[in-house]
């Protein structure tokens, strides 16, 4: 439970200046249009990890009915004064406070490295997801070699100077096991977790368009970065 009290206290702080960083609150219109054909049946969708509710906001605009939950109180704030429309919950990735085959989908968008038990957490969406409804995993995975460590790790440093904040992962990012990501790593887990059909896809390019907009230090450190889109699909 200490790691959780970790996590809650990250986000909340965080809270004030996430939409600020790089692929949290760009590109609307962009995000939309990929919801739009990942989504393409109107139902009820959980966004698990909602933050500021930006992921959610939009399904909402699509015509969807949405639930958005998090740890985050600070988050949750956020995200209630963006929409009257979304019903936005305090709770648990990793525990949903729903019942079975609640929902026709379940989306979460840079959320997975954050949590303690990754394969509870998916277990769970599992649960949750009606038969024929999907489990949609958007995130991304650092480069391994060297030269993108410098990179990232000169960039980050650039930040930290110029905007007085600390762009690396909290501490307690040291004990989570995806904290490493990797598409490998996330295809594996949607299999184990019961999923039959699982497919990627590469959205690399909305990473590119968005450092494109970003200082050089932005551009450094997050460029070597891939960006992935997973469906799950449950079957019948």
């Amino acid at each position: 439970m200490e790691i959780k009290k970790s996590v809650k206290k990250y986000w909340d702080e965080r809270s004030r200046s996430y939409d600020c960083s790089p692929g949290h609150a760009d590109m609307p219109e962009v995000w939309k249009s990929l919801l739009s054909r990942i989504f393409s049946r109107k139902g009820r969708i959980l966004d698990v990890g909602t933050g500021t509710g930006f992921l959610a906001v939009l399904l909402s605009e699509l015509g969807h009915e949405v639930v958005g939950i998090d740890i985050s109180i600070g988050m949750l704030k956020k995200a209630r004064s963006k929409s009257k429309d979304v019903h936005f919950k305090l709770g648990d990735a990793e525990n949903l406070p729903f019942a079975d085959e609640s929902f026709d989908g379940v989306v979460c968008r840079h959320v997975l490295w954050t949590l303690p038990n990754p394969e509870k957490a998916v277990s769970e969406w599992y649960r949750v997801t009606k038969p024929d409804g999907k489990v949609v995993i958007i995130d991304s995975s650092y480069q391994k070699n060297t030269i993108d460590r410098v990179k990232s790790f000169v960039g980050k440093l650039g930040i930290a100077v110029i905007e007085k904040r600390n762009p690396w992962k909290t501490s307690y990012a040291k004990k989570l096991p995806m904290r490493n990501m990797s598409a490998e790593k996330c295809f594996s887990l949607l299999k184990e977790c019961g999923f039959k059909d699982v497919r990627v896809h590469d959205i690399s390019w909305i990473r590119e368009i968005v450092l494109r907009r970003r200082s050089f230090f932005y551009r450094l450190a997050w460029s070597s970065k891939s960006y992935f889109v997973f469906e799950g699909l449950k079957e019948v």
